[in-house]
């Protein structure tokens, strides 16, 4: 058994023999631009971010010897779903 890194490989395991927890990420941005006059433009932006809501993770125990943290497992997640709206006037 090799250990390289704190992380014990077993028989045959390489390089990126392991893989982390997935990461499913979606933001939406949805925009309208509104005329006031010929050279004023008003434009009104919303945006969300994680749309689903997933728990990505931040961090992941990297040491596969701890009997409390088993290796890959998520230490810290992105937050979830965000939002947020905007204004912008173009002249």
């Amino acid at each position: 058994m090799t250990r390289t890194n704190g992380i014990d490989h077993g028989p045959g395991a390489g390089r990126n023999a392991f893989t982390a927890p997935p990461f499913v990420n979606m933001d939406m941005n949805f925009a309208k631009r509104f005329a006031l006059g010929e050279r004023v433009k008003v434009q009104v932006v919303f945006a969300f971010f994680n749309l689903f809501n997933r728990q990505n993770p931040a961090a992941v125990s990297p040491r596969a010897d701890v009997a409390l943290e088993p290796f890959g497992k998520r230490l810290q997640v992105l937050p979830g779903r965000e939002g947020q709206i905007g204004f912008r006037i173009e002249f």
